[in-house]
């Protein structure tokens, strides 16, 4: 054979034998392979069990709730509502609205609702027919939306001057607690001016007609008196020192027992609400003006007075309205109550010093300014 022929044979020889492929090839991919089984018996052995990453947990399911309102300036309440917080905090709203309190407390007892914007005094009326309502926080700051309003031509420039004049006032409201409590002050006797009981509506009728002097009323009928009856606004009751005409959320006990992740979803809305609308008002204003029915400038004019409640504010005890046990307000409360009963606007007495739980307002506070969210439903941070 040719000598190049016979040089060829042994390269020939070692390739066969290695399935034609070089011996270091294969010797690199065996070191490989046997490092990787390596790796992978020293990880299953070493890391723990528990400690291996779960599949990402699916975002539970909205959990539905039921809302009643009134169309009065809850600025968080309808703020939420048009700005799809409710959703984003993990819930499937519906809302319930009403025309006065007396329904929504039958819708409470009935159970067609699950939350109240509700005002103090329909709040200790259901009590006082059964609910068993508390309160788990302040929806609106109503003392400055809540007053009296004189005719420009009445005489009466402040309060001292309500002697001999007649006086429109709606019978079991707020306003009328806060009638009685100024005559009182003032050291005029009911005898010495002429009380109609109207309501609002009739009270702006008959400040037209100049068959008053005076209204003790609430928003936007205060608006639609300076702007329809030639009204001007005497005094607000905060200005003097009452602080019992606001809205609370009230929720029934049993349904907070049975239902605390709803209310804390609620609550966590509300929260968002308050971030959203304190940069820019403008939803929860328009809002307002479509639920009353009012123009934009009168309801700008009431959310100046009375905007948005300070929401991180409602478990600090030294709050006026703070939602926490022996406050300023259940003292107030306390007041109205008694004054209710005493004036057969309640059946019974109401012991206000259990009407209150501010546990779930004091923990959504607590985890939104951290960014957490338990029971899921969405995070947020302040």
């Amino acid at each position: 054979m040719p000598r190049g022929r016979r040089a060829l044979a042994p390269d020939v020889d070692i390739r066969r034998a290695t399935g034609g492929r070089a011996m270091p090839e294969i010797s690199m991919r065996r070191a490989l392979i046997a490092v990787a089984l390596v790796i992978v018996l020293i990880v299953a052995l070493v890391l723990p069990l528990g400690s291996v990453p779960a599949p990402s947990a699916q975002p539970s399911a909205p959990l539905p709730i039921k809302i009643g309102y009134q169309a009065v300036a809850s600025w968080l309440l309808f703020g939420a509502r048009s700005l799809k917080l409710y959703e984003k905090a993990g819930l499937a709203p519906t809302f319930v609205k009403f025309t006065a309190g007396a329904p929504m407390i039958a819708a409470a007892q009935s159970q067609s609702i699950d939350v109240a914007m509700v005002g103090t005094v329909p709040f200790l009326a259901g009590v006082a027919s059964g609910v068993d309502w508390v309160y788990i926080g302040v929806d609106n700051e109503y003392p400055r939306a809540v007053g009296f309003v004189a005719r420009k031509d009445s005489g009466v420039g402040s309060l001292s001057d309500l002697s001999g004049k007649t006086i429109g006032f709606f019978r079991g409201s707020t306003s009328h607690y806060a009638v009685l409590t100024v005559l009182k002050r003032q050291g005029i006797a009911t005898s010495q001016v002429k009380l109609l009981q109207l309501e609002p509506a009739q009270q702006v009728a008959a400040m037209m007609n100049r068959q008053i002097d005076v209204a003790a009323t609430w928003e936007p009928w205060m608006q639609k008196m300076i702007h329809q009856a030639d009204g001007t606004i005497v005094a607000r009751e905060a200005d003097i020192g009452l602080y019992t005409g606001l809205g609370v959320w009230a929720v029934r006990s049993t349904w907070l027992k049975a239902n605390p992740e709803t209310a804390r979803r609620y609550l966590r809305a509300l929260v968002m609400a308050y971030d959203a609308l304190e940069k820019d008002p403008a939803p929860a204003i328009n809002a307002v003006m479509q639920e009353m029915g009012i123009p934009e400038d009168w309801a700008r004019a009431i959310f100046k007075e009375a905007g948005l409640p300070a929401i991180y504010k409602q478990t600090d005890p030294g709050y006026r309205y703070s939602a926490v046990k022996d406050s300023s307000l259940q003292a107030s409360l306390a007041d109205l109550a008694r004054f209710l009963f005493e004036e057969k606007v309640l059946p019974r007495q109401v012991e206000v010093s259990g009407l209150v739980d501010g546990s779930l307002m004091a923990e959504v506070l607590a985890t939104h300014k951290t960014g957490m969210s338990p029971g899921g439903g969405g995070s947020t941070t302040r």
